[in-house]
C-alpha cells in the first residue's frame, strides 16, 4: 500500500490567531486535526496541548491501559484500534485537569477527528469528537464519514429544524461534544475498506463552513493524487470564499492498496460505535498516565492563566522557605551547646508510608461467609485485622488517591508489593477504588476513604489496609 499525505493550516482572512492544530504520525499512518475554542490564548493552547498529549503517548499506551480505561467489554478489539480512542480520552482528561489547575482556562476545549490506516488489511479507522470532519472522495463522489456533534445536527435529526433553516441559524458553532470541557468524553468510531485512488480529507470547520461538499469534491478530483496541491487549493478556496475562520486540511491518498488473500476475511465497522464516558476507576488510570508522562507535555501555559503576583509564585515561595531554613539551621548550629547535628538527626529525613493493600484469603472468606452468626463473624474479622499477614493476601489494580482539602497529591495503582508514597508531613485522605470492594476499617465499618497521618521519620512507615468484597459484608 502506498499512502500519500499532506497537512496544511491557515489563520484565514478575518482572524488574527490560529486556534487549529494537526498531528501527523507518518510511520504509523495516524493523522488528526484539532480545532480549539475558548478565547484566543485558550483555544490555541487547547488544540496544541491535545495534539502534544496524543503524539507523545502514542507509543506508550498498551492494551492493558486501553481496557482499564474503556472497559473489559472491548477486550476482543485489536489494541491498535483502541489506542486512538484511549489517547483521545486521555487528552480530554489532561485538558480538563488543566482547567482545574488554572481556573482562567475554564471553558477551553478542542475538537478532534482522526484516522488510522491499517495497511495490512486495507482498512481505515475513523474517530471523532466535535464538528471537525473526515470526508472520502471516491470515483468523483464525496461522502462525509463523521457525524457533527453540534446543536444544529441534533435539531435536524430530531426534526425540529430543516437543513435549509440550519444554514442561517445563529448558533452555527455550538458543539455538543469536545475535549476538555468535561471530565470524561464520548468518542465515535467506525471503519471501512480502502480502495485504490480513494482520497480522505480531514478538516476543521473553516473548510466546510466556506465551501460546499460539491466544491470540495471538485477541487480534490481535479488535483488528485497530488495531495500537496489538494491541501493548498482547498485552503486557498476557503480563504477566497471569505476565510472567516481558521482552516486546517490533511489530505491522504491511497495510491495503491495491499493485495489480500481471497480467503482473508476483513471485518469492517460500517456503523458508528460510541465509546461511552469513562467510569471513576478509569479516570484514575488516565490521571496516573498523565502524571507519569507529564514531562513530555511541553506546550507552554498561556500567560493569562498564571498569576503575576510574585509572592504567590511557587519559585519565590520556595526561595523564601530555603532562606528561612538556612537561617534556622545556622542559628541552631551557632547557639547549640552540644555537638553539631544535621537535619536528619534533628527532624528525620522523610515522611510517607509503604502502603500494603490486602484482601482476605479465599479459605478465610469461606469461613466468614459460611456462618450466619453476626457476632461470630465480627470476631473472625477482628482476628483477621490483628493477623493480617496470616489471613490476607496482596490486592493489585486498586486505584489509590491521596488528597488534602479536595486536591489530589498522589495517584497510582496498587501492585502485589507495597506501594511507596512520599509526601510532606500532614493529614491526608486516602481513597481506594476497586469495583465491588470497600475498605474495612478498625471498627469493622466499610468505607471508600480513611484518614492518613504522615510524620517525619528516618524510614517510611508500614501501612496495611484491608479491602473486602462489599457484597459479603454489607450487613456487618
Amino acid at each position: 500500500m502506498i499512502i500519500l499525505n499532506s497537512a496544511k493550516t491557515s489563520t484565514g482572512v478575518v482572524r488574527t490567531e490560529n486556534q487549529d492544530f494537526f498531528g501527523v504520525n507518518e510511520k504509523d499512518k495516524f493523522f488528526f486535526v484539532c480545532d480549539g475554542m475558548g478565547g484566543a490564548a485558550c483555544g490555541d493552547f487547547a488544540s496544541k496541548y491535545a495534539t502534544n498529549v496524543i503524539l507523545s503517548l502514542f507509543d506508550k499506551i498498551t492494551k492493558k491501559d486501553s481496557i482499564s480505561i474503556l472497559g473489559e467489554e472491548y477486550s476482543d478489539y485489536d489494541e491498535n484500534i483502541l489506542r486512538p480512542i484511549t489517547l483521545i480520552k486521555i487528552a480530554n482528561r489532561a485538558l480538563y485537569n488543566m482547567t482545574k489547575k488554572y481556573p482562567k482556562l475554564a471553558g477551553m476545549g478542542t475538537t478532534c477527528s482522526a484516522i488510522w490506516i491499517e495497511e495490512s488489511k486495507n482498512l481505515i479507522h475513523i474517530y471523532n469528537v466535535g464538528d471537525s470532519r473526515v470526508y472520502r472522495i471516491r470515483n468523483g463522489k464525496i461522502q462525509q464519514l463523521t457525524q457533527d456533534h453540534t446543536k444544529i445536527k441534533e435539531l435536524i435529526d430530531s426534526g425540529k429544524m430543516t437543513v435549509e433553516d440550519s444554514k442561517v441559524a445563529e448558533f452555527q458553532s455550538m458543539i455538543t461534544r469536545a475535549l476538555g470541557t468535561m471530565s470524561t468524553v464520548k468518542v465515535d468510531y467506525k471503519s471501512e475498506l480502502i480502495r485504490p485512488g480513494d482520497v480522505y480529507i480531514l478538516c476543521t470547520d473553516g473548510l466546510n463552513g466556506e465551501l460546499s461538499d460539491f466544491t470540495i469534491n471538485d477541487i480534490v478530483t481535479l488535483h488528485k493524487p497530488n495531495v500537496e496541491e489538494i491541501s493548498s487549493e482547498l485552503i486557498l478556496a476557503a480563504n477566497n470564499s471569505g476565510g472567516r475562520d481558521n482552516t486546517t486540511v490533511i489530505s491522504v491518498c491511497a495510491k495503491t492498496v495491499t493485495e489480500l488473500s481471497e480467503n482473508e476475511k476483513i471485518v469492517q465497522q460500517k456503523d458508528f460505535i460510541t465509546f461511552d464516558e469513562e467510569k471513576s476507576h478509569a479516570t484514575i488510570r488516565e490521571d496516573s498516565l498523565i502524571h507519569k508522562n507529564s514531562r513530555k507535555f511541553t506546550v507552554p501555559i498561556p500567560e493569562l492563566a498564571t498569576n503575576k503576583n510574585i509572592f504567590k509564585s511557587p519559585l519565590v515561595i520556595a526561595l523564601i522557605l530555603v532562606v528561612f531554613c538556612m537561617f534556622g539551621i545556622f542559628t541552631y548550629s551557632f547557639f547549640s551547646n552540644g555537638s553539631q547535628k544535621d537535619i536528619v538527626a534533628l527532624t528525620g529525613n522523610i515522611s510517607g508510608i509503604m502502603l500494603d493493600i490486602r484482601t482476605i484469603k479465599e479459605d478465610k472468606l469461606k469461613e466468614i461467609t459460611g456462618t450466619t452468626e453476626k457476632v461470630f463473624k465480627m470476631q473472625i474479622l477482628q482476628n483477621v485485622l490483628r493477623n493480617a499477614d496470616a489471613f490476607t493476601e496482596p490486592l493489585a489494580n486498586v486505584g489509590v488517591v491521596v488528597s488534602v482539602d479536595g486536591m489530589n497529591k498522589f495517584i497510582s495503582f496498587s501492585e502485589y508489593k507495597p506501594l511507596e508514597i512520599k509526601l510532606p508531613e500532614g493529614r491526608y485522605m486516602l481513597t481506594l477504588r476497586l469495583e465491588g470492594y470497600k475498605i474495612l476499617d478498625e471498627n469493622l465499618k466499610l468505607k471508600d476513604s480513611i484518614e492518613l497521618m504522615l510524620e517525619n521519620s528516618k524510614v517510611l512507615s508500614d501501612k496495611v489496609v484491608i479491602m473486602v468484597q462489599e457484597k459479603y459484608f454489607k450487613n456487618i
